[in-house]
């Protein structure tokens, strides 16, 4: 599982189902849509739509259509049936951000029940965040990481791998001070990240904007990365 994947699955267990109570013999989901921006290859911003539904009881497939009358297949996560999600590829990601308006969700149930939920989408995005700098201390014992703030977050989330492997995760977090930074940084103790590890670490950076501040669905969420090697 991926970094995305990752983001959004924690994201809506932690808040989407705040709102979806199980009931017996009752199939409940919760559908969310949201902007993920990133930068590609040639440092342009670019935009998909990024779709998640969690439900307590299984599910045996889900589908989305957009505003626009497209419709896409959502992947079942480990064939477990409590999630649904997209994998966005390369050629899913576009100058313009997706379309603003309802996103309609067919969720059937292992038991038959079929049952449609909606949830709309703004325009309101984040841009990646312009990571000023990531180096280690002159003692060589820690290092931080700095960056622009992001205009409008709600939050942020970092994450560091090796490769392919977390090595590192730090919960949801907000700039508390005012008036607000212009510029944000954390450090890190370098052995807690490497163990003793040699080799290119990369730290990904996402600003979290919520449809509403009682912080229940996504509305965007934009990815920055950086490598340095430790």
């Amino acid at each position: 599982m991926n970094i995305l994947k990752s983001l959004t699955l924690v994201t809506l267990i932690l808040v989407g189902l705040s709102g979806c109570q199980k009931q017996k013999n009752e199939n409940i989901a919760t559908a969310d849509v949201s902007i993920k921006a990133i930068k590609n290859a040639q440092g342009v911003t670019v935009y998909t739509a990024v779709h998640s539904v969690i439900s307590y009881n299984r599910m045996a497939s889900v589908s989305v259509t957009s505003p626009s009358g497209g419709t896409l297949q959502l992947t079942n996560f480990e064939n477990g049936g409590i999630s649904f999600y997209n994998e966005p590829a390369v050629a899913d990601y576009a100058i313009a951000p997706p379309a603003s308006g309802t996103y309609t969700y067919l969720v059937k149930f292992n038991d038959g029940e079929e049952i449609t939920y909606t949830n709309s989408l703004s325009a309101a995005s984040l841009q990646p965040a312009n990571i000023t700098s990531l180096v280690k201390t002159v003692s060589g014992d820690s290092l931080y990481i700095t960056w622009d703030a992001i205009a409008s977050t709600h939050g942020y989330q970092l994450k560091v791998s090796k490769g392919t492997t977390p090595v590192y995760s730090r919960p949801a977090f907000v700039d508390n001070s005012s008036p607000l930074k212009a510029s944000l940084k954390i450090g890190f103790s370098l052995s807690s990240l490497t163990s003793g590890i040699a080799g290119t670490y990369t730290f990904e950076l996402t600003g979290l904007l919520f449809e509403s501040t009682t912080y229940d669905y996504l509305q965007a969420i934009s990815i920055a990365t950086k490598d340095i090697a430790l």
